[in-house]
């Protein structure tokens, strides 16, 4: 009988090192200025005026609670409803600005639209040109309506102001960067 011997344990031959990452392109400023200039130019004449039915679904999958401010930049506070799957939030976010305000409030807060009030809806008190730019989402899932005035070229949601910014993805094309603080 012949006497084997045992194997040895061999150790695995490890890959190669990764080749050293080439260094990012340098960013072209006038580029991103263009590319800035083209994508906010597309936000502005997609953001639909709150006083017209909007034009485009945008459908919630699960229930979430959606702010809606009461005036210009929340001034007078929110009013926070429930929304629930199924519901489209730009019909939701169009038929609550469009409803009648109670005449206590007609008094109290300015009416940007008409200085007498007459039959005054709740979008009239938002600015002289509101239009709803999108929604952000917060961590909870309850959305808040993006708002750009028209009239006024101000972007708010709540009592605060947003802006975006433009990034090149993996691909190399610009593509929006939301909720930068200005």
């Amino acid at each position: 009988m012949a006497v084997v011997p045992k194997p040895e344990p061999q150790e695995d031959v490890l890959p190669p090192a990764p080749a050293p990452a080439k260094p990012k392109p340098a960013v072209d400023p006038k580029a991103r200025e263009a590319a800035l200039k083209e994508i906010s130019g597309y936000r502005v004449v997609t953001a639909w005026s709150i006083h017209r039915w909007p034009l485009e679904k945008r459908i919630v999958h699960e229930r979430a609670r959606v702010y809606l401010p009461r005036t210009y930049r929340a001034r007078h506070g929110t009013d926070v409803r429930t929304v629930w799957p199924g519901t489209d939030i730009n019909q939701f976010v169009h038929k609550h600005y469009c409803e009648d305000k109670a005449k206590r409030a007609r008094e109290e807060w300015p009416n940007y639209v008409a200085g007498e009030a007459i039959l005054a809806k709740r979008h009239e008190y938002l600015g002289p040109d509101p239009r709803v730019a999108g929604y952000r989402i917060d961590a909870d899932g309850d959305y808040h309506v993006k708002w750009y005035d028209a009239f006024l070229k101000d972007q708010w949601v709540d009592d605060q102001k947003w802006d975006f910014d433009v990034r090149l993805n993996a691909q190399g094309k610009w593509v929006e960067v939301d909720d930068v603080d200005p």
